[in-house]
């Protein structure tokens, strides 16, 4: 993950960024889906029904109901930001990380070579880095939240 400062004109290592923007995706939305309780696809209105009425487990509940609400935020972000990139790219991202499709359903529905396909994937995932900055931004997350997906050379 990049820290610190790095001029505007350095470009992100597109090899490494797309590696790192992988690990992010494949990682934050299996975590944030068992959070929030439901997988990416089916994301909704979350349902408050069987809360319990003890006085004595509210403040645990409220919490977990909050780290729910928070992950589901999040997953919405991540959806958001793949949306955001262009061309192919929104198709691939969420045909792949959220639909969780096989790489040969994903190549023959969007009439991908099979030699481009990891061009494209690589291409996305480095869309996705440089759109995640913006996302950030939009959901106005404090500083210890936010992540900075691209890698800068050395």
């Amino acid at each position: 993950m990049g820290v610190g400062i790095v001029s505007f004109w350095i470009l992100p290592d597109e090899e490494e960024t797309a590696a790192n923007v992988d690990a992010f995706l494949r990682g934050q939305i299996k975590r944030l889906e068992r959070q929030a309780g439901m997988k990416l696809i089916n994301l909704s209105s979350p349902q408050i029904s069987g809360m319990p009425t003890s006085s004595t487990s509210s403040n645990r509940q409220e919490e977990k109901l909050q780290r729910g609400l928070n992950a589901m935020e999040a997953l919405q972000a991540i959806r958001y930001t793949m949306e955001r990139t262009y061309g192919i790219s929104p198709q691939l991202l969420i045909k792949y990380y959220i639909k969780e499709e096989s790489v040969v359903k994903i190549r023959r529905d969007l009439l991908i070579d099979h030699n481009m396909f990891p061009k494209l994937k690589k291409n996305a995932l480095c869309q996705f880095a440089d759109c995640w900055e913006q996302t950030q931004n939009k959901y106005d997350w404090h500083d210890r939240d936010r992540i900075d997906l691209r890698v800068f050379p050395k």
